[in-house]
C-alpha cells in the first residue's frame, strides 16, 4: 500500500486496483477524471514541478493569509489519493525519468494544451514509442486536430464556446453563464473516465494500447443538446427565459419569508403535469386557482404566466421555506429550497449517506472532499486518503518505481531535476 492511501479503511478491493496511471493533468477537467480512477483503486502518480505548479495549488481557496501550495481546497479535492513526484520534464534527465514512468504506466493522461505537451516531450508519438501497450488520453480544449487545435482556454471560455452561457439569463439582457466552470466539473471528467475505462477493458483483453483524442469542446457540446435538437428538428430558436421553460408552469424560484439565518431564501417548484398543478394549488391553500380559466391548461398558464407567477410569489413570500417545501412534496409536487454552499455541505440527507469524505491532510487538516455520486456494494468507489503535498512522494516513486538509489535521488534534487 502506498503512503497516499495510508489512511485506508479498506474493506473490499476496489475495481481498478493494479491499474497504474501517469497523471500529467492540471486545473479541473483532467485531475477530476484521474481522481475518480484513484478513488476506484488505481495507483495514480502525478508529475508536478515547483517551477510551474498547478494553478489550483496557487489560487486556492485557502484559509486567509495562507500561501502554502498544499492547502488549496480545489486542488486537494481534485487530487485525493494520488502520489506526487516533482520532475522538471524540460531538462534532459527529467524527461528521461518521465519516459521511464511512461514505461511503468498502463495509462497516461494529460489535459494540457498541445503546445505544453510538446514542450514536455510527452506527445503521443513519444509516449507510444516508449510503451506500445500504454493508453494515452489527450484532452486539450478542442482536440488534437482541426483549425482550433491550438486555441487557449479554461472552463470559463469553454462554457461560452459550447453555448452553455447562452442558455442562462433573460433574452433582453446579455447571457450571464452559470456561475461555474461546469464542463470542468461534470461532463469532461465523466466522458474522460468512460473513454479511459473502455480503453482499459480493451487493453486487458488484447494487450493493446491506444490513443484517446478527447476534445473538451465536443464533450461540452452535449449540454446544449436540447436547444440544438429543437432547432434541428423543429426550427425552434432557444429564447432565454430565466427559470421558465416552454412545457411547464409554474416553474421557477420564489422568495419565501425571511429567516433569521437566511434572509435571502428561495423555493423552487416545477409543475410538469396537470396533476402537479392541481396538487400545488391545493397545497398552497388556493384550489380555486386550478379552476381559473386563465390557468386551466399548461397553454393557458404559459399565456398568463406573469399573473400566475405573481400569485405564487405572493403566496411564497408569506411562507416559512422548509415548511412550504415539505407541504408541496407531501402533495406530490416537485419542490425544494434553493440551498447555498454551506447548506449543501451540512445537508442532513447527504450526511446520512456519507457523501462527503473528510480525510486528514498533513497541512490542511480534515476537510470535505467530494465523494462518489454512486455506490458499488462490492467494489467501492470511495475516498480513502487525502491529496498529496507537492512532491510528497518524490523519494518513494523515484526509489520504488524508477529504481534510483538515495545518492542518485540526492544528486537529481540538487540539480533541480527532481523539484
Amino acid at each position: 500500500m502506498t503512503s497516499a492511501t495510508s489512511e485506508s479503511t479498506k474493506t473490499y478491493p476496489r475495481p481498478l486496483e493494479g491499474l497504474k496511471v501517469l497523471d500529467l493533468t492540471w486545473f479541473g477537467a483532467g485531475p477530476i477524471a484521474t481522481k475518480i480512477l484513484a478513488n476506484l483503486g488505481a495507483d495514480v502518480v502525478r508529475i508536478e514541478t515547483e517551477k510551474r505548479p498547478d494553478g489550483l495549488r496557487v489560487v486556492g481557496p485557502k484559509p486567509v493569509g495562507d500561501n502554502s501550495l498544499n492547502t488549496s481546497g480545489y486542488y486537494n479535492n481534485f487530487n485525493a489519493e494520488k502520489r506526487s513526484i516533482t520532475i522538471d520534464l524540460t531538462q534532459p534527465e527529467g524527461h528521461a525519468l518521465g519516459m521511464r514512468l511512461v514505461e511503468w504506466a498502463d495509462l497516461f493522461m494529460t489535459n494540457m494544451t498541445n503546445r505544453a505537451v510538446r514542450q514536455t516531450g510527452m506527445t503521443w508519438e513519444q509516449v507510444h514509442e516508449a510503451n506500445p501497450r500504454i493508453i494515452g488520453m489527450y484532452e486539450p480544449m478542442q482536440g488534437n486536430t482541426g483549425p482550433h487545435t491550438e486555441y487557449m482556454g479554461f472552463g470559463a471560455v469553454l462554457s461560452a464556446l459550447c453555448g452553455l452561457n447562452y442558455l442562462a439569463g433573460h433574452q433582453e439582457n446579455r447571457p450571464i453563464g452559470v456561475g461555474s466552470n461546469y464542463p470542468d466539473y461534470v461532463v469532461n471528467p465523466g466522458h474522460g473516465v468512460i473513454a479511459m475505462l473502455a480503453a482499459v477493458r480493451h487493453q486487458r483483453r488484447t494487450g493493446e494500447g491506444q490513443l484517446i483524442d478527447m476534445s473538451q469542446f465536443e464533450s461540452s457540446a452535449a449540454v446544449l443538446s436540447a436547444p440544438v435538437f429543437a432547432w434541428d428538428n423543429a426550427g425552434l430558436e432557444y429564447v432565454r427565459q430565466g427559470n421558465r421553460v416552454p412545457y411547464a408552469a409554474p416553474h421557477g424560484a420564489y422568495r419565501v419569508a425571511e429567516h433569521p439565518e437566511r434572509p435571502d431564501l428561495w423555493l423552487a417548484l416545477a409543475c410538469l403535469t396537470e396533476d402537479d398543478w392541481r396538487a400545488a394549488a391545493a397545497a398552497m391553500g388556493h384550489p380555486e386557482w386550478a379552476e381559473d380559466a386563465r390557468f386551466a391548461t399548461v397553454a393557458d398558464r404559459k399565456a398568463n404566466e406573469d399573473a400566475l407567477d405573481a400569485l405564487v410569489a405572493e403566496w411564497a413570500a408569506a411562507q416559512e421555506g422548509a415548511a412550504a417545501a415539505t407541504a408541496l412534496q407531501a402533495a406530490g409536487v416537485p419542490a425544494g429550497l434553493v440551498l447555498n454552499a454551506t447548506e449543501v455541505l451540512n445537508d442532513p440527507h447527504l450526511a446520512e449517506r456519507a457523501y462527503y469524505a473528510y480525510p486528514d491532510h498533513p497541512e490542511a487538516g480534515p476537510r470535505a472532499y467530494d465523494g462518489p455520486g454512486f455506490r458499488l456494494s462490492r467494489t467501492p468507489h470511495e475516498v480513502r486518503g487525502a491529496a498529496p503535498l507537492l512532491g510528497e512522494h518524490t523519494f518513494e516513486v523515484a526509489s520504488e518505481v524508477l529504481g534510483l538509489t538515495s545518492d542518485e535521488i540526492g544528486r537529481l534534487i540538487a540539480e533541480d531535476v527532481l523539484r
